[in-house]
């Protein structure tokens, strides 16, 4: 077991660009079992989002005490977000599917701010950031595996040629 190589698919999996979009192709292409680099990406990637998710409560708490912006986002954002209506298992759902898709701008990053602009508590936005991850993680998986299938059979039979 590569030991730098795990290192660097579990760091390629906590950056907010990266995720588990990058992590997981990294670490199968560079030698890592399927199922390592799944498992390594999706913790990395879980513990990320829920790092986020105290993170931002933590600044949202420290900024909003002072006047100005307190001011600012009780007048604008909590009016805004009463005239939604929100439904919890709704919203749950479907912040799983926006950290799910593995596009850019999506993911646990994202997901744990909105979780926490949203106002869902920790065990909702765990089990959001959770299974999107897993998600993610799937969906960036089969692609990498069937990628790398393709790639070889067209390689191969070149050189066959």
């Amino acid at each position: 077991m590569n030991l730098k190589l795990i290192i660097k698919v579990f760091l390629l999996s906590i950056t907010p660009i990266g995720e588990c979009r990058v992590s997981i192709p990294y670490g199968i292409y560079n030698g890592l079992s399927p199922w390592e680099t799944f498992l390594i990406s999706f913790l990395g990637n879980t513990l990320m989002g829920i790092a986020i998710y105290f993170t931002i409560d933590f600044i949202s708490r420290a900024l909003l005490s002072r006047e100005p912006l307190k001011g600012y986002y009780e007048r604008f954002l909590k009016s805004k977000l009463r005239k939604l209506k929100i439904y919890p298992s709704g919203l749950v759902f479907s912040l799983v599917i926006f950290i799910g898709i593995p596009l850019p701008g999506t993911g646990a990053f994202t997901g744990a701010i909105l979780a926490r602009v949203l106002g869902l508590n920790f065990k909702e936005a765990f089990f959001a950031i959770t299974l999107g991850v897993i998600f993610a993680s799937c969906i960036v998986s089969m692609l990498t595996l069937f990628s790398n299938m393709i790639f070889l059979d067209h390689f191969i039979s070149l050189s066959l040629k």
